[in-house]
């Protein structure tokens, strides 16, 4: 851990590291959002890597079968049980233990002969010495269990069990004495509660959840017991913690796909184990010190649920009734203890991996050509992209090196459906066929339908659907500031991209056309001035839009009208991929000279160029440049020394931005 230039990831993980010594609740359940390729997984290997043997961690994965709570934990237990570099091996006595009384053979009716039994079987195995000597007995309890409760409970022994009770067979003569110290045995001696145990998994009434809970406790104590002992930083230890002085590390657990079957299950169990231990011990000493980080691509079902109590989604517009899902880089220890006012407290920590940025994007092409890449190249898959990993890896290969060309619209291909369809199907959407999904593009994209909830109108079949699944599978997000229309939120640029794209180079007879699925959407429920001049672009109605914008210009406050104009500048095109800026920008300005000849105002020369270059300029699968940015910048100034109002103050600002090529 030495390197200075950290993902977010990392760096978020790094700032929950360090365990001070002041009594305080357990580290969060770190959420790592993002959609399909966004590098959820990538981020755990960094995550990893960065914590390297200086501090004690594990990883499960949730992409396989439908793991149960017991499966998760008995592979924690053995991954965090490997010998760490200058320390002893962590014991999971508690733990261990508990996953033997569950195995063991009792009559689950006889309690003093149970209690017999059970001490002689430990016994048993404290003088199995070898490894050889553990297997008869590890095999009568993996078919013991097998046949007498939840599969999975018998899954749980086969694999990890023997190396775990090697590993605590030394303090098998003391166990019983050693276990009072666990909440479970308080009330009475160990081999009672054992027992109890036994007979919760093998009984009459066998009660799974209740086994889940007492191996959760169990598991938690064991972690709070070997961390006493073994978490302080080594001496040659990779530790770079931001905190300062004399500090001692939380463990680390990290969970791939936690949106999967299992994942959720897991973390609920995990969290009423904690809110157990709290209730019975209060503010005492301090919670578990096991930092959870685990990846998500969904916020949907249960898991909306469970998250929207205390945080907004991150496709929903800001109503100020819950917490803002901040980035990797924003996020801290802070930011989720100190909860304000008007939201609820959460023990998860929901943050979104950030895109990848145009100087990571130009490593990836280098990689990839063996060579450094243009910045220009960098600069259009960044914006054609949005920084999606996974689709940066794509235009890698698209590209081949082919450099890019300001101005230029061919870059990713002239006709369709190829390559956008393919690529659309690759994000692995599953609420309908790629077909339907590129029917559906203008209302997919439009962005004030895509943050309604199931009470919005949607005007077309489908649309409901696929809205839902966008959203869920956090391919929206919402502004945090301005918007120019209600509700208003984007689709991610990559997805919006090759949607449009499909549809409007769409074979003919293959489903609607891309005229008349904007123009439906165009009529479509809750249309205004706004909605219906986005509509009138895309369609290529170029001097309407031109006409309501300079009837605005002079009635709405400028930073109001500037909303508005990002909202339709951001329309779709279908304007021929062969023309260049250039060319297309002189026919569009020209198609407004000839509409409106006579009369002509300086504004509305200036609005035309405005709105022509900022149209062309926002599509992100054409290449940006210097020209669009001079031209856009120009327009804008000059609007600003024609305005008959005082606040232009905004036209000077989006015109700084216009330069930079930040805006739109």
């Amino acid at each position: 851990m030495v390197e200075t230039d950290h993902s977010g990831s990392v760096l978020l993980t790094r700032r929950l590291l360090w365990n001070g010594v002041d009594a305080k609740p357990p580290p969060p359940v770190v959420l790592l959002l993002g959609p399909v390729g966004a590098g959820k997984s990538h981020a755990l290997e960094e995550i990893g890597d960065h914590l390297s043997w200086g501090v004690v961690h594990a990883r499960f994965d949730f992409a396989g079968d439908e793991p149960t709570p017991v499966d998760v934990l008995t592979r924690l237990t053995y991954n965090l049980s490997r010998k760490w570099p200058h320390r002893a091996r962590p014991r999971f006595l508690r733990f261990t233990v508990a996953l033997i009384a569950v195995g063991a053979e009792l009559t689950t009716t006889d309690r003093v002969q149970d209690k017999e039994t059970l001490r002689r079987l430990l016994v048993e195995f404290k003088r199995s010495r070898w490894s050889g000597r553990l297997d008869p007995l590890v095999r009568v309890l993996v078919k013991t269990a097998a046949s007498a409760v939840p599969a999975h409970l018998g899954d749980a022994f086969a694999a990890e069990v023997p190396t775990l009770i090697q590993t605590i067979r030394p303090r098998l003569g003391q166990v019983l004495r050693s276990l009072t110290e666990f909440d479970r045995f308080k009330s009475g001696d160990a081999l009672d509660a054992l027992v109890d145990l036994n007979w919760l998994a093998r009984g009459n009434e066998p009660d799974p959840d209740g086994v889940t809970a007492w191996l959760t406790e169990a598991f938690l104590a064991d972690v709070r017991e070997n961390h006493r002992r073994m978490s302080a930083p080594e001496r040659r230890s990779p530790c770079d913690c931001e905190s300062p002085g004399k500090h001692v590390h939380n463990w680390v657990v990290l969970l791939d796909d936690v949106d999967r079957p299992g994942g959720l299950a897991f973390l609920k169990a995990l969290a009423a184990a904690r809110e157990t231990h709290r209730r019975r011990h209060g503010d005492r000493g301090t919670g578990d010190p096991l930092l959870v980080v685990a990846t998500s691509g969904k916020w949907d079902g249960e898991w909306e649920r469970e998250l929207a109590r205390a945080w907004r989604p991150p496709w929903q517009p800001d109503r100020g009734t819950a917490r803002v899902v901040p980035n990797c880089r924003n996020a801290s220890y802070d930011g989720w203890a100190k909860v304000p006012e008007n939201a609820r407290p959460s023990g998860y920590y929901p943050v979104l991996l950030e895109p990848l940025d145009v100087d990571e994007v130009a490593a990836v092409l280098s990689e990839h050509e063996g060579e450094d890449v243009p910045r220009a190249t960098a600069a259009f898959v960044r914006r054609a992209t949005g920084g999606l990993p996974m689709a940066v890896r794509q235009l890698a290969r698209t590209l081949d090196g082919t450099p890019v060309r300001d101005g230029a619209r061919d870059v990713l291909g002239t006709s369709g459906p190829d390559p956008w369809r393919s690529w659309l199907t690759r994000l692995g959407l599953s609420t309908v066929d790629t077909e339907a999904l590129v029917t559906a593009a203008p209302f997919a994209t439009a962005p004030w339908l895509v943050p309604l909830t199931e009470h919005g109108l949607v005007g077309q079949p489908n649309v409901g659907t696929i809205l839902t699944e966008l959203r869920s599978s956090l391919w929206v997000s919402a502004p945090d500031t301005g918007g120019g229309t209600p509700d208003h939120a984007t689709l991610h640029p990559w997805l919006a991209g090759n949607l449009v794209s499909a549809l409007a180079r769409r074979n003919g007879g293959a489903g609607p056309t891309y005229e008349a699925q904007f123009t439906a959407l165009s009529t479509g429920p809750g249309s205004d001035d706004v909605r219906r001049a986005y509509c009138r672009l895309a369609l290529g109605d170029f001097p309407a839009v031109v006409d309501l914008f300079e009837q605005d210009f002079p009635k709405l406050p400028h930073q109001d009208w500037i909303d508005r104009l990002t909202v339709v500048v951001h329309a779709p095109d279908a304007q021929p991929l062969e023309e260049d800026y250039e060319r297309l920008y002189g026919k569009l300005v020209g198609s407004d000279v000839k509409q409106n000849p006579g009369d002509r105002t300086e504004i509305r020369n200036n609005l035309a160029r405005l709105i022509a270059a900022s149209w062309l300029t926002a599509n992100p699968f054409a290449v940006r440049g210097p020209d669009q940015n001079r031209a856009i910048g120009n327009a804008l100034v000059a609007l600003s020394s024609q305005s008959q109002r005082a606040d232009t103050k905004a036209l000077d600002e989006t015109a700084k931005l216009a330069y930079q090529g930040l805006w739109p």
